[in-house]
């Protein structure tokens, strides 16, 4: 779950959500997948959970459930490839169990008590009641219970991008859908009013809290100031320290780092340039190989 789905929540109405509970064999989504659908529209407004196949009975089952007011959970076997409603020609070999929610104006609440939290980074779990619709929030795991479905919602990773420019931009429509806490950090205020609308980004003009789990792209191309970023998130031990640069400018830097008494295991940390290769060169392409990195890094 993160800040693009809990904003279109907001904007929905006879919406339902879907959330795999469990999954057999073969599926594209695994189990924590959402999709959120709005029973007028024929495809998900937010996510997936497959095929159009999935989709599509979801949207058939979302209105019963609107209109009864209460969960459902809905089984669909995509491994016959024959089943003209469930997998028809898709041989995808897996079966998917899925809760099917009404989305009401209490649920909205709740989830805008979620987005708050995580923008806190509090711990969140919520109990789905599979009977009565009962949607509740907890800021301690609670106990197992029957007919209870309880959804951990963890803390998003924040990603700090230091420098507001053109390449960030790209960035942020990277990153956009992924379970990031998205930040921009710049020291010129005027550089960062064209950010300050985008939704889930927080824009900062001073120092930020650098946490362990944190991900530190620096792209300012302002050698000093990029320099002292490398050296803070190197100081609060950041899980990820990417910098563009390119490969001259970078071992000059870490030459002055070192004479500074930064130690040569910490500077092998710094991944610069950024983004994975393969052979990026415009800011979009730039901005897919550093989205990947960054997905491969959090998945270890």
């Amino acid at each position: 779950m993160n800040f693009s789905l809990l904003d279109k929540i907001e904007t929905v109405h006879d919406a339902i959500l879907a959330t795999i509970l469990r999954t057999e064999g073969h599926t594209y989504k695994k189990s924590g997948a959402h999709a959120l659908f709005d029973t007028g529209s024929p495809a998900p407004v937010w996510g997936n959970l497959g095929s159009a196949c999935v989709d599509q009975e979801l949207i058939r089952q979302g209105g019963e459930t609107l209109a009864a007011g209460v969960p459902r959970i809905v089984r669909i076997d995509t491994s016959g490839s024959e089943d003209a409603d469930f997998g028809y020609g898709t041989y995808c070999g897996g079966v998917i169990e899925i809760l099917v929610e009404p989305l009401l104006d209490r649920h909205k609440t709740v989830y805008r008590e979620v987005r708050g939290r995580l923008a806190s980074r509090t711990p969140v779990w919520l109990t789905h009641d599979l009977t009565t619709g009962e949607l509740n929030i907890h800021g301690i795991e609670p106990a197992p219970a029957e007919g209870i479905h309880v959804e951990a919602v963890p803390p998003l990773r924040p990603v700090y991008i230091f420098g507001a420019t053109p390449l960030t931009r790209r960035l942020l429509r990277a990153f956009d859908d992924m379970e990031f806490d998205l930040h921009v950090v710049d020291w010129r205020s005027d550089y960062l009013d064209g950010f300050a609308g985008i939704a889930g980004v927080t824009t900062h003009t001073g120092e930020v809290p650098l946490t362990d789990d944190a991900f530190v792209l620096i792209v300012s191309h302002h050698y000093h100031r990029d320099r002292a970023m490398v050296t803070e998130a190197l100081a609060n031990n950041c899980a990820f320290v990417g910098m563009l640069s390119s490969r001259v400018r970078r071992d000059q830097m870490f030459d002055e780092l070192r004479k500074e008494g930064v130690a040569d295991t910490d500077l092998a940390r710094v991944v610069s340039p950024i983004g994975i290769d393969i052979g990026a060169k415009s800011d979009a392409e730039i901005a897919i190989a550093v989205a990947a990195q960054l997905v491969d890094r959090g998945r270890r």
